[in-house]
């Protein structure tokens, strides 16, 4: 088993914790920040507060919870800005990218995802929370690709100059690593603009 009991008892009392630094934060649905007119409320931020601590193992305690926090904000903001892009492009997924996309992310964090569902469920998360994450992640990956791949490219020099620093590497395994990382700049620049003319309300 990935948490032993201890680990539920810990969650719940540093999320009690965050909750009353927060005046009721888990049952409050008032808004507090509004991305180009989309809300995002307490209960949305102390969901995503949970599932990161869950999914990182992280304990939250005054040294880190405002650092954690702020991260969980700007993560949130973001995804109301690729929403909007998403939307723009109409793109969409079946359910086997979907479960495939899903199964990938979980495993990648080592987790199971029934324990993880049973984790939720210890810790009152809303799973559906995760899986619109999922969804997000899944899509934007899709609006990336079908805007840069076609534009993007790496040189014999650059594959080779890799694999003289990672000998173990494939061309195709370094061709592969350096096209990602083209197109991860290409997101991040993206979601940049997209916040340079997002209009973001604190409230």
């Amino acid at each position: 088993m990935i948490y032993p009991i201890f680990k539920k008892i810990l969650f719940i009392f540093l999320f009690l914790t965050a909750s009353l630094a927060y005046g009721n934060f888990d049952n409050s649905n008032r808004i507090e920040i509004l991305v180009n007119e989309n809300i995002i409320t307490k209960y949305d931020i102390t969901q995503r507060l949970k599932i990161n601590a869950i999914l990182n193992r992280l304990e939250i305690n005054e040294n880190n919870y405002n650092i954690l926090l702020n991260a969980v904000i700007d993560d949130l903001i973001v995804e109301k800005l690729k929403i909007k892009k998403i939307k723009e492009y109409s793109i969409s997924f079946d359910k086997d990218e979907f479960d495939q996309h899903e199964y990938r992310f979980i495993s990648s964090m080592s987790h199971n995802k029934e324990n993880l569902k049973q984790l939720f469920l210890n810790n009152e998360i809303n799973y559906n929370y995760l899986r619109e994450f999922v969804e997000i992640d899944l899509q934007w990956q899709k609006l990336i690709y079908g805007l840069y791949l076609r534009v993007s490219s790496v040189t014999d020099q650059e594959i080779s100059n890799l694999i003289s620093k990672n000998p173990d590497l494939s061309r195709e395994a370094a061709s592969d690593l350096l096209l990602q990382k083209q197109l991860d700049l290409k997101s991040i620049k993206l979601i940049n603009d997209l916040r340079d003319e997002a209009t973001i309300e604190y409230k």
